[in-house]
This record gives structure tokens, C-alpha cells and sequence, in this order.
């Protein structure tokens, strides 16, 4: 056996969204139609509803098992406390806003700047607040990107793929912008005027913004520094050495790359473990988690399980 062979039978086995939900593959063997264009309402495993398009990469996900990226939901409902703003920069169409809400985050301001995501976005929060009244009085939405500056920015998508990942839209030209691409102006606030507004400390943000990180947590340094945000979850192709990892082991955080087993998930503190983690991973996506307070990540992240699949209702 050679050790490509190896690593695809890890790939294909360590999927516990998959293995300890029955009905997920069953959803995923019987469920296959063309669903081009046609939305849906999937039940994610906390209970909220969420119009996805299962023809979309994250909507593919959710719509098979209930989850897009398993190791970020699951750092989400172990970290978050009752008292706690979350931050969700990146929104898309809400996921993982719900699972703040599921989490029991007393706060929740989702950012999305893409006006088709946005009115999604709206929709989804409106089938949360028809299930359960209370909830769309923690959440706010802002149709604003986040960067360096107030004002207005070009934002960036690629005609070709945005339809099959409608996670690409970017204030930066990289890669997933070469080519045949869209863009429009948007408005635009910073990270700092953000926690500014908060009276209170940040519990988590989630960041997710296609390579504009660095900028956004440049700019905002001050904040940061300060402490002002206790847990950053985020995604990076590069690992523990990156710009933006290094950035904020500079600001005071402790860094860990986000994993997951069978057995439930793990916390990554080196690069060989990190890049190894890389080279496996089935999802396309690397995250990571910044902390100001390690040994409380360690000791949330460590028992065994998936509490993002324990059947309760939303909080």
C-alpha cells in the first residue's frame, strides 16, 4: 500500500458528520437529483432550519448531513459562553451564525457584503425567528465588508466558479479572482470600530473573508492587543508560520490549528501536525483557532465527542 493509498483511507474514513449520523448517508447515496438553481430548507442537527442551494459547495454539505466544516462548528458550541458576542465576518448565508445561536452566544452580528448572500442571509434569520421568536433579537446583520478603512471597496467573485462555491467573493484579486470576474462596490468598517461599538469584550469571531485577514487584523491591532477579543477562529492555507498566525502570536494569542477524529475534535500546536492535517483534508479548508486563553481551549476542546451533534434544541 502506498502512502497516497493511506491517505485516502484516512480521508475516507475520518468523517464522523457522516459515520455517527445514519441518516446522513443514506441522504447522501439515495438523496442525488438535479437540484441546478432549486433551493432548499435543510434541518441542521441542532434544529434550525437554513435555505441552502445543494447545488452550491456549502449548500451540497449541509443539505448531505446537516454540517460544513465539522472542526469549526464544533470549536464554535465548545467555546462559546452564554454571556458571550459572537462575531461572524464572512456570513455567507448564516450557517455558522446558527451555530452560535444553537451555542447560546447572548449576541450575534453576522457581516455579509455580497447582496444576494445578504438577502439570503435575511431569510434564513427570518425561518430562525418563525421557529423560535427570540432568537432575531440576538442577531444583527450589516451589508458592510470588513477591511482597514470606512468607506467603500471593490468586491470580487469569479463568473465561472461563484455559482459552485459561492464562498469565493473577495476584496483581495488572488486567485480565486483570475480570469473572467464580476465586482462591485461595497460599503466597508473596520474590525476596531466594530469591537469598538461593543460595550463589551468579544467571546468569539469567526473570520472568513478569502485572504483579506491580515489587512482586517492589521488594522485593528490596538483592539487586539488589548485583548479586546478572546478567541479567533479562521481559515489559512498555510499554516502555523503565515503571516496572519504570526500576527497574532505577536498580539498575544495562542495558536492551534482546528482538526477533527472519530473520537471527536483536536487542537493542532505544531506545523508537522498542521501540514500533515493539510495534506489530508477532505473539505477544502484549513482553520485555525487564536486564543487568549490556551489552557481554557485546551481544556473545552478536549473531551470526547461532538456536542454540535447531540440532539437538543436551539438555545
Amino acid at each position: 500500500m502506498t502512502p497516497l493509498d493511506m491517505t485516502n483511507i484516512i480521508k475516507s474514513l475520518n468523517k464522523p458528520e457522516y459515520l455517527l449520523q445514519p441518516k446522513a448517508i443514506l441522504r447522501r447515496i439515495f438523496g442525488q437529483r438535479d437540484t441546478t438553481g432549486v433551493s432548499e430548507v435543510a434541518k441542521l442537527p441542532w434544529g434550525l432550519p437554513l435555505e441552502v442551494n445543494p447545488s452550491e459547495a456549502i449548500g451540497r454539505a449541509i443539505s448531505h448531513h446537516g454540517l460544513f466544516e465539522m472542526s469549526v462548528v464544533e470549536a464554535i458550541f465548545r467555546l462559546t459562553e452564554p454571556t458571550d458576542i459572537f462575531i461572524d465576518i464572512g456570513a455567507n448565508i448564516g450557517f455558522m451564525s446558527s451555530v452560535a445561536v444553537a451555542a447560546g452566544a447572548k449576541k450575534i452580528l453576522a457581516f455579509e457584503p455580497h447582496p444576494a448572500l445578504f438577502q439570503q442571509l435575511g431569510r434564513n434569520i427570518s425561518l430562525w425567528a418563525e421557529a423560535q421568536p427570540r432568537i432575531a433579537d440576538r442577531i444583527s446583520t450589516r451589508q458592510e465588508a470588513i477591511s482597514n478603512k470606512e468607506g467603500t471597496a471593490v468586491l470580487r467573485f469569479p463568473k465561472l466558479g461563484f455559482s459552485g462555491n459561492n464562498g469565493l467573493a473577495s476584496l483581495e484579486l488572488g486567485n480565486s479572482c483570475e480570469g473572467d470576474y464580476a465586482e462591485f462596490e461595497v460599503p466597508t468598517t473596520t474590525l476596531t470600530k466594530i469591537i469598538a461599538q461593543c460595550a463589551e469584550p468579544i467571546g468569539v469571531l469567526k473570520i472568513d473573508i478569502e485572504g483579506h485577514e491580515l489587512t482586517v487584523f492589521k488594522a485593528a491591532n490596538a483592539s487586539l492587543q488589548a485583548g479586546r477579543v478572546r478567541d479567533i477562529i479562521f481559515e489559512d492555507f498555510q499554516g502555523l508560520h503565515s503571516e496572519v498566525s504570526q500576527l497574532l502570536s505577536s498580539f498575544g494569542y495562542s495558536l492551534f490549528g482546528l482538526n477533527k477524529t472519530l473520537l471527536g475534535p483536536v487542537l493542532l500546536n505544531d506545523q508537522a501536525a498542521v501540514t500533515r492535517f493539510i495534506s489530508r483534508s477532505y473539505e477544502g479548508s484549513f482553520s485555525f483557532l487564536a486564543t487568549r486563553d490556551a489552557a481554557r481551549a485546551r481544556d473545552r476542546m478536549s473531551p470526547r465527542g461532538f456536542r454540535c451533534l447531540e440532539k437538543r434544541a436551539c438555545q
